[in-house]
């Protein structure tokens, strides 16, 4: 990830502490930085501020992960994390808060 990104792994672990990439944590503290965040070299557009609502939620970086990368048979795109990489972040950020406030209820 830090040699696509053009950063270093400090950069890097510091970006996830920040939400400005999502880092996650196996349960033998292995680090693990999705591929799907990225396109074209770069991390997507609007996942940070997608993550800092998913938060409100849950804390679960997991269901996060799930929440961005699992595809919905008839949905438009079929993946959340799509819509940011379409430039959709108004209706990313419109599913974010219904998901996170669902999760909060």
């Amino acid at each position: 990830m830090a040699r696509t990104l053009g950063w270093t792994e400090a950069e890097v672990v510091e970006a996830g502490d920040v939400l400005r990439l999502l880092m996650l944590r196996t349960s033998d503290d292995v680090v693990l930085l999705p591929a799907f965040q990225l396109q074209d070299g770069h991390v997507v557009d609007g996942l940070t501020e997608v993550l800092r609502i998913l938060e409100t939620g849950t804390k679960g970086r997991w269901t996060w992960a799930q929440w961005l990368n699992t595809e919905v048979p008839d949905a438009n795109p079929r993946r959340n994390i799509d819509y940011l990489r379409a430039g959709r972040l108004e209706e990313a950020i419109r599913d974010a808060r219904h998901d996170a406030w669902a999760w909060n209820s």
